[in-house]
């Protein structure tokens, strides 16, 4: 894939250059355009060279950065004229000289080889960081607890006591047994905290579906539910697919 990209780039390049003399009404020279296209042939080598130090040593202040494309523009600055005068003098009767390829690149290249460099650092970074985040969510552990704060208080719940969780502006009120906690927080970031036995069921509440005994039609889309402190909770008709789904799992297939 990325030789593809990249024969297709040095094709473009040449393609320009080609539309440049007939523009400019000079001869157009195949060898010369693609010798001077040897440019974009010194990427793959020196981006195959950062990407084993940026595993190493992940690169990511932006001093760092700065300091890598800085080395890697300047390697690729000196490597053009070099590689250009090195082919010239096997290949053509008559050798382009370093100084004046090395202006040359200067003058129309040095954007195209700093950007390249930042924006290769630049993925390398955001892959590095979202392949961390994504080993640390596979790794992680559930919690089976949560941590309830009101005011001063600090209290420490296990999620298999909570029968149901209700909106209580300002707060949100945890039932737990006979006992209720109430949390700075709201229904929605905290909804994000629990695991697949707390089920959606209002807008303003949530269950434990492991607490739930029964539920029972209210004729109008909407249900209540029984839970098993005794305690009702209405069941509201937009979220009664969600729940029945968690109360009424799909029986196994006996062998």
């Amino acid at each position: 894939m990325f030789l593809f990209v990249l024969i297709a780039i040095v094709t473009l390049a040449i393609f320009q250059d080609y539309l440049h003399s007939k523009r400019g009404d000079y001869p157009f020279f195949f060898s010369e355009s693609l010798l001077f296209k040897s440019l974009w042939f010194l990427f793959p080598p020196i981006l195959l060279l950062i990407k084993p130090v940026f595993q190493q040593r992940p690169i990511t202040t932006p001093f760092q950065m700065g300091l890598v494309v800085c080395v890697a523009t300047l390697a690729h600055l000196l490597l053009v004229p070099l590689t250009i005068w090195c082919l010239s003098t096997v290949f053509r009767e008559q050798s382009y000289g370093f100084v004046k390829v090395l202006t040359f690149t200067l003058s129309n290249d040095l954007v195209k080889i700093v950007l390249v460099y930042s924006v290769y650092l630049f993925l390398l970074n955001y892959l590095g960081i979202k392949s961390k985040k994504s080993q640390l969510e596979k790794h992680k552990v559930p919690s089976q607890y949560l941590c309830v704060s009101n005011g001063k208080n600090n209290t420490r719940i296990k999620l298999s006591d909570i029968s149901y969780i209700k909106a209580a502006t300002p707060y949100i009120a945890i039932q737990v047994e006979n006992k209720q906690h109430l949390h700075s927080e709201t229904l929605k970031s905290i909804g994000d905290k629990l695991d697949s036995r707390f089920v959606r069921v209002h807008k303003s509440s949530i269950v434990n579906i492991e607490h739930v005994l029964s539920y029972k039609s209210r004729l109008n889309g909407d249900y209540d539910l029984l839970l098993e402190d005794g305690a009702e909770i209405r069941l509201s008709r937009n979220y009664v697919n969600d729940f029945k789904k968690c109360f009424e799992p799909t029986p196994q297939l006996t062998q």
